[in-house]
């Protein structure tokens, strides 16, 4: 096989891969690091990486869906968040998503969790030229409960996103695609966490109506594993 041969059907691979991806990830495509409030007027900075695991060329390839975010705690129990893409940009895309988490409760040291509601919107906007439909806008909204635990806090919960129009390879789109997840958070130091997560990307998706082959459960969507740093100010 030919170099030129051989890029092309990596080409035509990963353009299949992100498609998916891009489906599977507007219900959520970074770690959870709102697991509890910033305080008023504090501010913390992110870093995630992380992506489905791809069945591929005989083994298994973890893709690199890599984001930006800022969290800005707007009172003592509600916080500002906004997140930026990085993975599509060099295919023409600007990804970005902003919301709002609200702590109606929060406890430390407690067997009683810390709730957090996060309702946001994903949008994606294609800056190439001669493109028909630049804009996608998607609603989300994310359920935590976090519990302290050791040297850290272990965290659960949800993502629900309702798309607002079909992908390009499934016509019957779900009307709602959850993604439920378990995580850890680590304190690295006073500002600084360590957070690993394992979500279920798709969890209500049958996997076959997906682009690309995934490591799944029980033939529904994508076990997604992250990882996020997280700095405060």
């Amino acid at each position: 096989m030919n170099k030129k041969k051989l890029l092309k059907i990596l080409t035509r691979w990963m353009i299949s891969v992100l498609l998916s991806i891009s489906f599977l990830n507007i219900s959520g495509c970074a770690a959870h690091s709102n697991i509890e409030p910033l305080g008023k007027n504090n501010i913390s900075a992110n870093f995630s990486i992380g992506g489905p695991i791809v069945a591929a060329f005989d083994t298994h390839i973890p893709v690199p869906y890599a984001t930006v975010g800022i969290n800005y705690g707007y009172t003592e129990s509600f916080d500002l968040n906004g997140t930026f893409h990085l993975l599509p940009l060099p295919y023409g895309i600007l990804g970005m998503d902003v919301g709002a988490t609200w702590f109606p409760s929060f406890e430390y040291n407690s067997l009683i969790p810390t709730i957090g509601i996060q309702p946001r919107i994903m949008a994606l906007a294609c800056i190439k030229s001669d493109i028909p439909e630049r804009f996608r806008i998607y609603p989300l909204i994310s359920t935590t409960a976090a519990w302290i635990w050791c040297c850290g806090a272990v965290y659960t919960g949800f993502d629900a996103t309702i798309p607002l129009s079909s992908a390009d390879y499934d016509n019957e789109t779900n009307s709602i695609i959850v993604s439920p997840y378990l995580g850890y958070r680590w304190n690295l130091g006073r500002n600084t966490h360590l957070f690993t997560e394992l979500k279920w990307h798709g969890a209500n998706i049958e996997s076959d109506k997906l682009a690309v082959d995934y490591i799944e459960i029980g033939g529904y969507g994508a076990i997604t594993p992250l990882i996020s740093i997280e700095r405060g100010f």
